[in-house]
């Protein structure tokens, strides 16, 4: 692809290799250590990290895993790994010669050695202990060991896949919670999210659709829960966070779709907008219930038009659901500010409950529907769904289900 304007040229090389090409799905956690690095300082000792280097099929090199640094030593022995996942380690094949362990010195990446190339399996089976050496070619080009690295612990734990859980019985169910708050605007106005044209599907209805489309699939009763907050209704008292669209507090399953749609279009003239905007008490509710129900995850869809008022408690709600067999889904209605949305998704920061508690998974995904507006219905259930095996997997995981 080339790239030209009267200012600038340049060439832009894209690249596409097969993520996962193997079966075997799990995480491998590592403690390791080194002995008589050599030093890379003419004054003082070396500062040694380490990283997990994975040489993809294209022959590109990609970087798994950077340990931190110890400075001043030569006989480093570095923190636990997080969890490394197979896939990002050799594509889920363990047998594939693909990796090695690089020694650095500093901020400056100088090379004291690396090991032969591995395969996953290999580190894997690691006893307590094993060593291996750090060479570097000189510039003879021979081979020259500059340093000892140890595998003081090496735990490999299985995964059973996300295809694994459908092929034994586990169902996926879809659980609607939909925002009813005043900044939504007047249901019967044009300019509102709510606007209920039979005609043309509004936004929130736009969105249910098109992920149920995909979900249903693995949904055998095709029977869907149906929520909303932030209202006053026909059948509670005063503002309600959280309220079975049928009004049935002990059954608010739908028979299917579109007796969603006609419930929610029923109950549209019935409501009187309200707020403040609180996730907690349904994801504490439909969290409830998802415990409850054998052999079957829940995605609980949050369809939203703005940000929220009880982040904390929001929070605290998603690290108790970490071992729940459920997923959340927030998808942003309109044009609001999502800020809040992108910080509870946790990608680039953990979650953490006000008693200190980290979640111990990412089961919440961000997804804003306008730019998705234009790609059509497919795109967004795609993206929509994009990270669900990855958190069905983790929870099995987390919760040591075997088959």
């Amino acid at each position: 692809m080339n790239l030209e304007n009267k200012k600038n040229k340049g060439e832009l090389i894209v690249t596409a290799v097969p993520v996962i090409s193997g079966t075997t799905t799990g995480v491998l956690q590592l403690k390791l250590s080194a002995r008589d690095l050599k030093k890379m300082k003419t004054f003082g000792k070396s500062d040694p990290f380490f990283m997990i280097r994975r040489y993809l099929t294209n022959g590109a090199e990609q970087a798994v895993y950077t340990s931190e640094i110890i400075k001043k030593e030569l006989n480093p022995s570095w923190r636990q790994t997080p969890l490394l996942d197979m896939e990002d380690l050799c594509g889920c094949d363990a047998g594939n010669r693909c990796l090695t362990i690089v020694c650095c010195s500093g901020e400056a990446k100088k090379v004291i050695g690396e090991t032969d190339r591995l395969t996953a399996d290999e580190l894997c089976q690691c006893r307590p202990g094993k060593e291996m050496e750090l060479r570097v070619r000189d510039g003879k080009k021979r081979e020259v060991c500059q340093g000892t690295l140890i595998i003081q612990e090496a735990r490999f734990t299985p995964t059973v896949s996300f295809l694994g859980h459908l092929q034994a019985g586990l169902e996926i169910n879809i659980a609607f919670s939909i925002d009813f708050t005043g900044s939504n605007g007047d249901w019967r106005k044009p300019n509102s999210l709510h606007y209920h044209n039979p005609q043309r599907p509004n936004d929130y209805l736009q969105a249910m659709l098109a992920v149920s489309n995909v979900v249903q699939e693995y949904d055998t009763d095709r029977q869907f829960p149906a929520f909303g907050f932030g209202a006053v209704t026909p059948f509670t008292r005063g503002t309600s966070h959280f309220f079975p669209l049928n009004g049935n507090a002990q059954n608010a399953y739908c028979n299917g779709m579109q007796e969603v749609i006609d419930t929610y279009a029923r109950l549209l003239p019935q409501l009187q907008f309200s707020g403040p905007t609180n996730f907690a008490p349904t994801i504490r509710n439909v969290c409830e219930g998802a415990r409850h129900a054998p052999r079957v995850y829940t995605i609980l869809l949050i369809l939203t038009d703005g940000a929220i008022t009880d982040m904390q408690d929001t929070i605290d709600a998603i690290v108790d659901a970490d071992d729940a067999p459920l997923s959340i889904v927030i998808i942003g209605i309109g044009n609001a500010n999502f800020s809040s949305m992108v910080r509870l998704d946790g990608d680039e920061e953990p979650l953490q409950h006000k008693d200190g508690r980290i979640t111990r998974r990412d089961l919440v995904q961000f997804v804003p529907f306008n730019e998705f507006r234009a790609r059509g219905p497919e795109q967004l259930a795609a993206e929509v769904l994009y990270e669900i095996p990855k958190q069905v997997e983790v929870w099995g995981r987390l919760n040591n289900i075997q088959y």
